[in-house]
């Protein structure tokens, strides 16, 4: 195994890579000699990541896709599969929000979340699938959220959504496992990622951002993690350093979930 070269000669589909930890897997992955197929919703971002992503693996290519979006994600995966025949890893990587106690929630972002974050994960699945069992081999990754596991109370719906996208791997790995296909979910705790530096900078500077940096470092055992501590995971779980690993959610959380207050 030449361990500078993890994905050399694999194609991978990351559904979204345009910014945040989408986009470090993508880099990584390229890095590793894997050609990448990605999404997002904004051109100009596209066509930046794209150009990064070339300059290591010439052929990577980016696509305009709502995920959210039934017909948007079903046609960007037909045309990857006629562009590059077929791809040998599925990063499901997209996941939006929306913080509410149960009674209080939307028709509207009830569908938003299950959408973005679960069904689009079975309908990349579901057009990729036929290709890697027909070659018999093939690698799906997850990118869940501890949410799945422990929770917080106004997350219901988010952590309904983590939750069943766990679940459906576990499922999905027993159903696959004989045509040489593994699927695996990776489970991310506080990982200081665009979005979070977001969130940070939404506090205004001084006190008040303070005690919420203060509160974030005191979620877990580690330091807050870093988006390199989730994309070494997710390289971990596409390549051939975890052949014997499926049906499995790795937690990369800082210790949080064995934290007992």
């Amino acid at each position: 195994m030449d361990y500078t070269q993890l994905l050399k000669g694999k194609t991978a589909f990351i559904t979204t890579a345009v910014r945040g930890i989408g986009r470090d897997i993508a880099i990584l992955f390229a890095q590793h000699g894997a050609t990448i197929a990605f999404a997002g919703r904004k051109q100009l971002d596209i066509d930046n990541t794209a150009a990064e992503l070339r300059k290591l693996a010439s052929a990577s290519q980016g696509y305009l896709c709502d995920l959210s979006v039934k017909e948007q994600t079903e046609n960007v995966c037909d045309q990857i599969l006629k562009d590059f025949g077929g791809i040998d890893i599925l990063v499901n990587v997209v996941g939006v929000n929306k913080q509410d106690f149960a009674h209080d929630l939307k028709d509207e972002d009830i569908e938003w979340l299950l959408e973005t974050n679960y069904k689009s994960s079975l309908r990349t699945a579901r057009k990729f699938l036929p290709g890697m069992i027909e070659r018999k081999c093939g690698n799906i990754v997850n990118i869940s959220s501890i949410h799945g596991t422990q929770t917080m109370p106004k997350f219901a719906l988010y952590a309904g959504t983590k939750g069943a996208m766990d679940a459906s791997a576990r499922a999905m790995a027993l159903a696959y496992a004989p045509y040489g296909i593994r699927v695996n979910n990776l489970a991310p705790g506080l990982v200081m990622s665009d979005v979070m530096a977001d969130e940070v900078l939404s506090y205004p500077e001084g006190r008040k951002r303070d005690e919420f940096i203060q509160l974030l470092e005191n979620m877990q055992p580690l330091p807050i993690g870093k988006m390199q501590d989730v994309s070494n995971t997710a390289l971990f779980l596409a390549s051939e350093m975890s052949a014997y690993i499926t049906g499995q959610t790795i937690l990369v959380d800082g210790g949080a979930t064995v934290k007992a207050h």
